[in-house]
């Protein structure tokens, strides 16, 4: 018996990333398509399963925020960037009330 084997190839094409900051005391949620992000959303404080329960849905407002200004951020590394959109956004947000 001949077994025919074939050289498989994987693309992700989607991904979900959690990462803690620990300067700023917050876990980011952080969805990806093809490697662009597509959605995001956080949790202040330390516990994980806050987020998990409460945040893991993409939060489209911070999203299109993010979306829109991060050409202007600093682009050392993408969680950064999305961090400081992050506490432009919280600004943003409370000074519109």
């Amino acid at each position: 018996m001949n077994l025919k084997t074939t050289t498989m190839s994987y693309i992700k094409v989607q991904s979900e990333e959690i990462v803690w900051c620990p300067m700023d005391d917050r876990h980011i949620l952080i969805k990806k398509e093809k490697d662009v992000v597509i959605g995001l959303n956080y949790c202040q404080g330390e516990e994980i399963q806050d987020l998990l329960d409460h945040y893991m849905d993409i939060d489209h407002d911070l999203t299109r925020f993010y979306l829109a200004v991060k050409q202007a951020l600093c682009p050392d590394d993408e969680v950064n960037q999305i961090n400081e959109a992050i506490w432009a956004y919280v600004r943003y947000k409370n000074e519109m009330w």
